[in-house]
């Protein structure tokens, strides 16, 4: 059976720099950071007090607003999917439909079971029954739940959560739905918000987060010699894929294609990566196989870069294992801008290689100061740096050793 071609006709974004793709490609390629104090809650008693916030106001439906006040991330994804619809003129889902999204942890909002000062449950039951009461959590499904409300069922709706290869994987196992013909559309990506106090506090706990706090929106350093820990971002990203000739025989625009998918397993630990990076280089493999293009086709990495030690390490020792040109092949850390967005990373970052296919600039890594030892790379640090190749890859490393690779290609008529 042939394979099919699968096309991005559709991409919503929301992030810490900037609502509506236009908006966030124009902070990419100028090198602009959405990191600043956190004001979200009161982080006074926190070693870390800088996230990547969304600043601008969401303009939602009322339903989705009042749960979204409760979980920010549930309007992030809403939106970005909205404008992702619109820009792919799709209306509604039909039978040909896949709508598929990744997330993270579901808010848990101590603060309601607590009554009279003593943790007290019998009282947040009775509370949570009460006509109108919101519940203790926020099913991860409800953004789904919501789309689907407005824009009808689609022959399937999925939401994964494996960390921050999430809204990668959820593209790669849509974009595989397609080139096999079990679906015609695809609406995937992922949301996230784990900035609130358990998930500030919980990453702090892991000394996963930087505490230099004086360095403000330059506070994250993917692979440079002083980084200490990530910052934390929010977000959503959605991409709609279609069957290439469908989308081409609907006239519709042409973003990329998506043409290779790899994801693999570590199994390593909870939270540290293989130290040896074989998930990370089998993944990175296993996308350019599937693609059936050789390493040397590759022109453009958009490398996981958390800014942590051992992370940043690991993924820059699995690329030089990989591309044996990796001295000439420009790599890019736009979690120097954005903060790391955990379930929505690799769905933001997907958004971000859109840039150099589109409009031929490199998002770069504006942090940079001095490349730390063992991270050696072809590292992209000025903005506006010029791109003319034809592949680009995407790489999304999370917790428990979760690893997806994507590799897009430049639209071509």
């Amino acid at each position: 059976m042939s394979q099919r071609r699968v096309a991005i006709t559709g991409f919503g974004v929301v992030s810490p720099i900037g609502n509506g793709r236009d908006s966030f490609w124009r902070s990419l390629r100028h090198g602009d950071s959405g990191i600043a104090a956190i004001t979200r809650f009161d982080c006074s008693t926190f070693a870390v007090q800088l996230a990547g916030e969304v600043k601008a106001r969401l303009d939602l439906p009322p339903d989705v607003g009042l749960i979204a006040s409760h979980d920010p991330k549930i309007g992030f994804g809403y939106a970005a999917c909205v404008e992702a619809l619109m820009h792919a003129h799709i209306q509604s889902f039909d039978e040909q439909t896949l709508l598929h999204l990744g997330a993270s942890l579901e808010i848990f909002d101590l603060r309601k079971a607590v009554h009279g000062g003593k943790p007290d449950f019998t009282a947040l039951a009775e509370r949570s029954f009460q006509p109108g009461a919101q519940p203790l959590q926020i099913p991860l499904d409800t953004t789904a739940r919501l789309i689907c409300q407005a824009f009808g069922r689609p022959i399937r709706s999925l939401t994964n959560c494996s960390a921050c290869a999430a809204s990668a994987q959820a593209i790669g196992s849509s974009f595989q739905s397609i080139r096999t013909g079990r679906v015609r559309t695809a609406v995937c990506g992922g949301f996230d918000s784990m900035i609130n106090p358990l998930g500030i506090g919980g990453f702090q706990l892991l000394g996963a987060l930087t505490t230099e706090n004086h360095h403000g929106a330059h506070a994250c350093r993917p692979f440079d010699a002083e980084r200490n820990g990530t910052v934390l971002g929010e977000g959503a990203a959605v991409l709609v894929l279609e069957e290439m000739e469908y989308a081409r025989s609907q006239g519709k625009t042409i973003l990329a294609e998506v043409c290779g998918y790899g994801s693999t397993l570590d199994a390593h630990n909870l939270s540290a990566p293989d130290p040896d990076g074989d998930g990370a280089l089998r993944a990175m493999r296993m996308a350019l196989q599937d693609a059936a293009i050789p390493p040397t086709a590759i022109w453009h990495i958009s490398a996981h870069g958390t800014g942590t030690r051992l992370n940043d390490e690991v993924e820059a020792a699995a690329i030089r294992r990989v591309f044996e040109r990796w001295q000439t092949i420009p790599v890019s850390a736009t979690k120097s801008m954005t903060g790391h967005l955990i379930a929505a990373a690799g769905s933001v970052q997907a958004g971000a290689c859109l840039l150099p296919l589109l409009e031929n600039v490199l998002p770069p890594n504006p942090s940079l100061r001095k490349v730390g030892s063992g991270c050696e790379l072809c590292h992209v640090q000025q903005p506006e740096t010029s791109f003319t190749g034809e592949y680009v890859l995407s790489n999304s490393f999370g917790f428990g050793g979760q690893n997806a690779s994507l590799v897009l290609r430049r639209a071509h008529g």
